[in-house]
C-alpha cells in the first residue's frame, strides 16, 4: 500500500488488488500466537478489525503537495476467502463492516 501511496503522490489514480486479505489475516493470528497475545474469536488479535480498518481507510482520492492541481487516488480491491464460505468468519465480518 505504501507503494501505491507513492504514485498517488505523484498525481496518478492507482488500482491495487489484494488477493486474500484472509491470508493475511491468518499469518496476523499466527503471530499473535506466537507473542503470546490475548486472542479474541477464533483465535485472531482482538486488534484485527481496527488492522483491516487502518489497510482499507488508506485508499481515496487526495490533492497533492506541491501542486493544488494535481490529484492522485488509490483504489483497494480485497480478495476475502472465507474457509468454507462462512460469513460469520471475523475476517469476513470485520471486513464488512469496513467496506459496506
Amino acid at each position: 500500500i505504501t507503494l501505491a501511496e507513492y504514485f498517488r503522490d505523484m498525481g496518478y489514480n492507482v488500482s491495487m488488488m489484494a488477493d486474500s486479505t484472509s491470508r493475511w489475516a491468518e499469518a496476523l493470528r499466527e503471530i499473535s500466537g506466537r507473542l503470546a497475545e490475548m486472542p479474541a474469536d477464533s483465535g485472531y488479535p482482538a486488534y484485527l478489525a481496527a488492522r483491516l480498518a487502518s489497510f482499507y481507510e488508506r485508499a481515496g482520492k487526495v490533492k497533492c503537495l506541491g501542486s493544488p492541481d494535481r490529484t492522485g487516488s488509490v483504489t483497494i480491491v480485497g480478495a476475502v476467502s472465507p474457509p468454507g464460505g462462512d460469513f460469520s468468519d471475523p475476517v469476513t465480518a470485520a471486513t464488512l463492516g469496513i467496506v459496506q
